[in-house]
């Protein structure tokens, strides 16, 4: 399998970057090397982590420092789909729609 950083996905990693990097090096560096790490075990084992209990078309995974990282799988094409990171306190809900 191989990972699709999708847009928003995109998007959401850039805002946590420049978010973390008001508090040092290190939390940039510790999320960036949390979220390596998450690509590796989901393209090695897509369903390792549960199905989103909220909306079940999503897989979701803990990254660092609270974050979540909400992928499918497309099994047809070997991808695995990475549609958000989103920060567990936030409303996830409408933002998975």
């Amino acid at each position: 399998m191989r990972i699709s950083i999708l847009r928003l996905a995109g998007n959401d990693l850039r805002e946590i970057r420049e978010y973390l990097s008001a508090f040092g090096e290190s939390p940039p560096k510790k999320f960036r090397e949390s979220f390596e790490e998450f690509c590796v075990k989901v393209t090695n084992m897509p369903y390792m982590f549960n199905v989103y209990e909220h909306n079940p078309i999503y897989r979701r995974a803990v990254i660092i420092y609270g974050y979540l990282a909400f992928y499918q799988v497309d099994e047809k094409n070997g991808i695995v789909k990475t549609y958000r990171v989103l920060h567990g306190k936030r409303n996830i809900m409408p933002l998975l729609d």
